[in-house]
């Protein structure tokens, strides 16, 4: 108890001599800054180094700067020498949206809506066309865990389930590099090799058209080559329905 008393005595009499900020970038993202993390913590507080330790509010700051939108999970706390240390990780965009009324906004890889950055723009799938999802309106949404009447009035809801599909696959990650959304709100996807689109339908059994594409690939376009077609439909149940260039 006695030695607890000095180390709390000692604590007491701390104070904060550095601000160490360590933004994890394993995922290849540049949403987040340490400019950023700085600018919230001094929102919190005029100056830090030579505050004593103990008056610093690190659960303050930590939920502060997990409420920013590119924030997957932050974690500050104090270190015996006296540094803050501030540890971030950033959420993983996987789609790129644009909408009709010039929004533009991604998907991450929680299904959560994160906002376009002015400073950096993430090398993702990118989908366009009758998209009249505002950001505005989906922005409060986790588009995973949308209600079954609210996903039906959103077409991010079956972007997601699109794109989950395709990353998870090693093949269809590299070679899809667009989704278009048609005027009957249908999906058309653009590949990275071959001059066509594939005419995919709506959102329902995206396992089977898939596997029909593969098959496809792999047993016709290898006979007649990658531009035979303009167009590559799946939406007919057992059958690939092709148009010629």
């Amino acid at each position: 108890m006695v030695i607890l008393g000095f180390v709390d005595q000692a604590h007491d009499n701390l104070v904060c001599c550095a601000i160490d900020i360590d933004i994890d970038r394993s995922n290849g993202n540049y949403f987040v800054e340490e400019e950023d993390i700085f600018a919230m913590v001094y929102h919190e507080m005029d100056t830090l180094i030579g505050r004593p330790i103990s008056d610093i509010n690190a659960e303050a700051m930590e939920h502060k700067i997990n409420n920013h939108s590119s924030v997957y999970n932050a974690e500050v706390f104090k270190t015996l020498n006296g540094t803050l240390r501030i540890e971030v990780q950033q959420r993983t965009p996987v789609v790129r949206l644009f909408a009709k009324n010039g929004d533009t906004y991604y998907i991450d890889s929680l299904g959560y809506i994160m906002p376009a950055s002015k400073r950096y723009t993430a090398r993702v799938l990118v989908a366009n066309g009758y998209i009249f999802d505002s950001f505005v309106r989906v922005n409060a949404h986790n588009v995973k865990a949308l209600g079954d009447s609210l996903a039906r009035k959103l077409i991010v809801d079956d972007v997601f389930k699109l794109v989950e599909f395709i990353r998870q696959n090693s093949f269809w990650d590299a070679q899809i590099e667009q989704l278009y959304v048609n005027k009957e709100l249908e999906f058309e996807l653009i590949p990275r090799v071959g001059n066509h689109r594939i005419v995919f339908g709506d959102a329902s059994s995206i396992a089977q058209k898939f596997n029909k594409l593969k098959i496809f690939y792999e047993k016709g376009l290898s006979k007649t080559g990658w531009n035979e077609y303009s167009t590559i439909n799946l939406k007919f149940a057992n059958q690939v329905v092709c148009t010629k260039r």
